[in-house]
């Protein structure tokens, strides 16, 4: 072989040979992260305070919903009971014009 090609030859074996060992080298680190990556008490209180006002903010809405819909019931009931007009009797007195 000529100089030129043991050359590209030796650039590629040692190119491969450093892109096998970085890739090793970045897989170690990452377990070595993972392992000693425990989350802190900081940020686990801070994530416990946002799941407290996440579900302070849907008992809210819960409440509101329950109480649109006693409102509701309500208003149903009471038309039902005669108190409120319901609104097909106040069509039925309109007059109907054949188009």
């Amino acid at each position: 072989m000529n100089n030129a090609a043991e050359a590209i030859m030796a650039v590629s074996f040692f190119g491969a040979i450093a892109l096998s060992v970085r890739a090793i080298a970045g897989v170690w680190m990452k377990r070595l992260d993972m392992r000693s990556g425990a989350p802190s008490m900081a940020a686990i209180e801070e994530k416990l305070a946002h799941i407290d006002a996440a579900v302070d903010v849907i008992a809210l809405e819960v409440e509101r919903i329950s109480e649109a819909q006693r409102f509701t019931a309500r208003l149903m009931a009471e038309r039902d009971s005669g108190q409120i007009a319901p609104a097909a009797r106040a069509a039925d007195a309109r007059i109907v014009t054949p188009h």
